[in-house]
């Protein structure tokens, strides 16, 4: 059966036919039917709804990133601007290391 990941929070998703899907808990996952996977994927905006696909786990990252240094923040590597304040990132090789205190906090 197929897996719809939940948004935070969300502890089922009810289809139209009046079928519901429960999750152990609040953001988990809910294994569905065939033909509601399909209606799922079809949903336009169901990924600013919160839920990935009923295919599985998308994830997009980076091995490197950019550092602003005003915020002491790692951006993913498309972000030129700080996502936080705004401010010009260099790439990570370039920045700075952080002091130990800071990387733990």
């Amino acid at each position: 059966m197929p897996r719809a990941n939940l948004p935070p929070g969300c502890f089922s998703i009810a289809m139209e036919d009046g079928t519901r899907y429960k999750a152990g808990r609040a953001g988990g996952h809910v294994e569905v039917a065939d033909h509601h996977a399909e209606a799922i994927n079809r949903t336009v905006g169901n990924g600013d709804a919160g839920l990935v696909s009923a295919k599985g786990g998308h994830y997009i990252g980076t091995k490197k990133g950019r550092w602003c240094a005003e915020c002491r923040f790692l951006a993913n590597s498309w972000s030129v601007d700080c996502p936080r304040c705004g401010r010009p990132t260099v790439p990570e090789p370039d920045r700075e290391p952080v002091p130990l205190p800071v990387a733990l906090a």
